[in-house]
């Protein structure tokens, strides 16, 4: 078992050189265009393999989470919006694990500048996945509200962690995001409607039910994606479908 860095720069190392990994597995998750995945992980191997090496001082710790934060921003935002949220909560979840540990209480007091690191990276994260269930396209009520859920389960996971790391005013900043996502996704909920359960008499081809639910055959295809139907020609008896009226 390999011994724990021996002071706070070295613990930096070892956390900068983890979160690299982490934001390289996100650029692998996301369903970002190829050019941006590229340069991602080109970021990242510039991380782990030049530039973790070479810290010094902590001012080389922070410049190198400005490139880690920068890299998480392009790639959450060079996708696609809906696929973007459920891997930046994953990369945030990840970054925990980044920071050494120690049962020494000196070494743990060293490694804040390793765990001040992780935490700006988790923030990035977070912030980004926020906006990014912010930017979604949600086809029912209860989908935005469930966006809504994870918004805040999310935050108030990672508010301690991060003002004790960071400080109350970088707190705030991701306070302000949570709240005005939030707040965007109460009213985008009421804008939309809820799903309901639909019972048929037998099956039905999805044209037809889609026609009966809202004049409208060419949303077959919506209702086989919400209920996992293969063919058009026969849906289940019961299936859940947006309540007509306003889409």
């Amino acid at each position: 078992m390999a011994s724990p860095p021996s002071s706070a720069i070295a613990g930096a190392a070892v956390a900068v050189m983890a979160l690299a990994d982490v934001v390289a597995g996100l650029a692998r998750a996301l369903p970002a265009p190829t050019k941006d995945a590229q340069t991602a992980n080109s970021a990242c191997r510039r991380v782990g393999r030049i530039l973790a090496p070479r810290i010094t001082a902590p001012a080389d710790v922070a410049a190198i989470a400005a490139s880690l934060v920068a890299t998480v921003q392009a790639l959450a935002r060079a996708g696609e919006a809906a696929d973007a949220a459920a891997g930046l909560y994953a990369a945030a979840g990840a970054t925990r694990g980044c920071a050494p540990s120690s049962a020494s209480p000196a070494l743990t007091q060293a490694y804040g500048l390793a765990r001040a690191t992780c935490v700006a990276v988790e923030m990035a994260c977070l912030g980004e996945a926020f906006v990014a269930e912010a930017r979604t396209g949600f086809a029912d009520r209860q989908s935005a509200s469930a966006a809504r859920l994870r918004i805040r389960a999310a935050y108030d996971g990672a508010a301690d962690r991060i003002a004790a790391a960071l400080g109350q005013a970088s707190l705030a900043i991701l306070d302000t995001a949570a709240r005005e996502t939030s707040a965007y996704l109460v009213q985008e909920a009421a804008s939309l409607q809820p799903v309901i359960r639909v019972d048929a008499a037998g099956s039905f081809p999805a044209a037809a039910i889609a026609w009966s639910l809202y004049a409208d055959p060419e949303r077959a295809g919506e209702l086989m994606d919400r209920n996992g139907v293969g063919t058009p020609f026969h849906m289940p008896a019961t299936i859940e479908a947006v309540s007509p009226g306003k889409r």
